[in-house]
């Protein structure tokens, strides 16, 4: 079966491309070890993040998914299954946190936990029926805290793109659109009094005129967007200025050293202390998007520290 050297996902027969990150599959993965199931989850994203994450701690792992029960499954080095039941543990105490800061916002959204279970050899080789008694607790924390960042990454997660940035791209679309729209819909014209002749027939008139006639009516609409994206971006430059200078007179060394765990590894600890400075930075300016914060967080750690 063909692999993606880059995310490690399995795919089908017949599959050359990587339809997440457009890489060229390859038979087998480099450094081939054996590897055990671990985790199993409905939702991709959820694995994929997972995944990320152990590869962030250096633990490498890849993602299966099996068409029998329609669930991706994680799995890791044999040898290192431990240490990923470890991180792994981790990883739910992180995002239970993070559970606990959105409890009102997930009550009224009305969400359901996605099904994501620790999985062992036997199980898996027994259809993966992940639902004992034994089990039940870790099930519960993973549904929990696991479905969070499910959710999260449909509405703020993603590298967030500055209004002014934004505002750029919604221009060029304008030109663009508008710039095919209203030449097309003038070779169209033209060549229905007949100055010029490349096609003829009523249907290809009808057609094109209506395609052309679309572009400008997308070039129009994203003006408007502009615009307001425009009226935007001299209050999200203000909120920046504002935040970055919070973070730089309370974000400190000493302040990091405080809410440092040395029980826990650096990666935790990192997640860590981006989720308690994100927590005081909505205390101190109300409710933002968390990908915008999550981007100025980002940017002022590693430009300090």
């Amino acid at each position: 079966m063909p692999w993606c050297p880059n995310c490690k996902m399995e795919y089908q027969e017949g599959i050359k491309v990587c339809s997440d990150c457009n890489a060229a599959l390859v038979d087998e993965l480099a450094d081939e070890i054996e590897m055990v199931p671990l985790i199993q989850s409905e939702d991709k994203s959820i694995i994929e993040k997972l995944i990320s994450y152990f590869d962030y701690s250096g633990l490498k792992a890849i993602a299966h998914y099996q068409d029998e029960n329609e669930l991706y499954v994680a799995f890791v080095p044999a040898k290192q299954q431990n240490q990923a039941k470890k991180l792994y543990q981790a990883f739910l105490i992180v995002e239970s946190e993070k559970q606990a800061l959105n409890t009102a916002k997930k009550a009224s959204q009305g969400s359901l936990p996605e099904k994501m279970t620790e999985l062992s050899e036997e199980d898996y080789e027994k259809d993966s029926d992940m639902n004992d008694d034994d089990d039940a607790m870790d099930d519960e924390m993973a549904e929990a805290s696991l479905n969070e960042s499910a959710q999260t990454s449909d509405s703020d997660s993603g590298v967030y793109v500055m209004k002014a940035d934004r505002y750029k791209e919604l221009r060029d679309t304008v030109v663009i659109f508008l710039l095919f729209g209203i030449v097309g819909s003038l070779v169209v014209l033209l060549n229905a009094v007949e100055v010029i002749s490349l096609y003829s027939g009523d249907i290809p008139t009808i057609v094109l005129g209506a395609l052309f006639l679309y572009f400008i009516y997308v070039g129009i609409s994203t003006h408007t967007k502009a615009k307001q994206v425009q009226s935007e971006i001299d209050a999200e430059n203000q909120l920046t200025g504002k935040i970055n200078e919070w973070l730089k007179k309370h974000v400190t060394e000493s302040f990091l050293e405080s809410i440092h765990d040395l029980s826990l590894s650096d990666e935790i600890n990192y997640i860590k202390k981006t989720d308690t400075i994100k927590t005081l930075l909505i205390k101190e300016f109300g409710e933002q998007n968390q990908a915008y914060l999550d981007r100025l967080i980002d940017e002022f750690y590693n430009n300090q520290f």
